[in-house]
């Protein structure tokens, strides 16, 4: 009796802007204007604008990269399917080992984040909320809409990523109007090597999320055209708006790099000290629109990663299991209550809303940084594998980006103290475990383990 297939994703069901606005969802453009210019400027100084562009070009081709191999293999599992074919399956299983630790890590962070910022605009206003109530509703929002339907919770990642980065353009563009700073742009007595190199390993992870759109595999409208198109083009989108809103900041604080990097909401305090707190309020709520768009994206990506792994059985079989709307349901229905139920037990803990950013923040940056690593290496091994000339666009990025990933990893170790410091050895301690995941797989295997390579089944 032949054997009922098993259900599979719903194809042709997300759009090549959908598959761009969940990237960027992933990336969080905003929390750069918002956060995290405050640390890289502190090395950058006037040049940060500069230390940027200059990572954003090196991130294009890290992205190119990620995108042929998107192009190859376009499967739900993004780069946990692609690395095992072009590289090797234990690669492959670290890849999804990883992006399961650094987007859970990212998924329980995002509506943390939201309702910080969701309680700061009320304090502007004269109105207060705890913010673990905010990040709850942000948590049981996404759960429901990526459960429901990958349509729809793509299309409103679009709308909510969409609204906070036009809500912080016109926070920028007024700025700039409003400044008379009048520093040159490029000022080469500024310049110093170690500070800004420096500022290039705080700025990288910064583009980190853009390999999030392989993710939607068969379920793209076109993958092996739209879906490297969105991997390309969220660097892109991302690279332009950084480098403009890091000279504008600059300029806001009328080129004092150390004030701003002193301060922790450098565009609400811009606002404020202008007397425009409806701006400062509007800058606190892009932040936290872009958090609750993050959330949906995570959820959304993480869990194609779970229900990929379920499927080649790496993980437990029911991860790859499909609900009634063409979802994983099974993996997205364990997340979203994770996630829920880890705000319910943040807020009754009274933990640090920070701590917890920042230990989850060193488990997602180093997940990032392997799989980019993986993803450098593959593509010129898939190419020796075919008797092919290596491009020298994948030579390039393997080796200038290679290096930085390298230096970045090293400098959560090296660099670093505290929670960041345990978290780091603690992703160390995830890594050994994965090695075990996988060695636990093949013994349970029922075919070798290099059929992986040559498999055809792209969910």
């Amino acid at each position: 009796m032949p054997e009922t297939p098993q259900p599979r994703l719903v194809a042709d069901r997300v759009s090549f802007m959908e598959i761009l606005g969940h990237a960027l969802a992933n990336i969080t453009p905003s929390a750069m204007a918002t956060v995290t210019i405050s640390l890289v400027v502190a090395q950058g100084g006037l040049l940060t604008w500069a230390v940027y562009l200059a990572v954003g070009l090196v991130m294009l081709l890290v992205a190119a990269q990620v995108a042929a191999l998107a192009h190859e293999v376009p499967a739900a599992g993004s780069l946990f399917v692609s690395v095992s074919r072009s590289l090797h399956p234990v690669a492959g299983v670290l890849s999804g080992w990883v992006m399961t630790g650094g987007y859970l890590g990212a998924l329980l962070a995002a509506p943390i984040v939201g309702g910080l910022f969701v309680a700061k605009a009320l304090r502007i206003v004269g109105m207060g909320l705890p913010w673990p109530w905010a990040a709850l509703l942000f948590a049981g929002i996404s759960w429901a809409l990526t459960v429901r339907d990958v349509g729809l919770a793509t299309r409103y990642s679009l709308f909510v990523e969409a609204l906070s980065l036009l809500i912080i353009l016109v926070i920028g563009v007024w700025t700039l109007g409003h400044v008379s700073w009048a520093e040159p742009v490029l000022w080469p007595d500024t310049f110093r090597a170690g500070p800004f190199f420096q500022a290039m390993t705080l700025s990288i992870l910064a583009y980190g999320g853009f390999e999030t759109a392989a993710n939607f595999g068969r379920e793209a409208h076109a993958p092996d055209r739209d879906i490297p198109r969105a991997i390309f083009a969220a660097v892109l989108v991302s690279l332009g708006f950084y480098v403009f809103m890091a000279y504008v900041e600059v300029a806001g604080f009328g080129g004092r790099v150390g004030e701003l990097a002193r301060t922790p909401a450098p565009l609400s305090l811009l606002a404020l000290r202008q007397g425009l707190p409806a701006l400062a309020f509007s800058s606190d709520i892009a932040m936290a629109i872009a958090a609750f768009s993050a959330t949906i994206a995570t959820l959304n990506s993480l869990g194609r990663v779970l229900y990929s792994m379920g499927r080649h059985r790496v993980l437990p079989a029911a991860l790859g299991e499909i609900g009634v709307h063409g979802t994983p349901a099974v993996a997205l229905h364990g997340l979203g209550a994770l996630t829920c139920g880890f705000v319910i037990l943040a807020g009754w803990r009274d933990w640090s809303p920070l701590v917890i950013v920042d230990l989850f923040g060193v488990f997602t940056a180093l997940g990032f940084i392997v799989i980019y690593l993986f993803a450098l290496i593959a593509v010129p091994v898939l190419h020796r594998r075919r008797g092919q000339r290596v491009p020298w666009p994948a030579l390039a990025a393997l080796v200038l980006a290679g290096p930085l990933l390298v230096y970045v990893f090293g400098e959560n170790f090296w660099g670093a103290n505290g929670v960041a410091l345990t978290a780091a050895y603690g992703f160390l301690v995830y890594l050994v475990l994965g090695a075990w995941l996988y060695w636990v797989w093949r013994q349970r295997a029922d075919r070798p383990a290099a059929d992986l390579l040559f498999a055809r089944d792209d969910d």
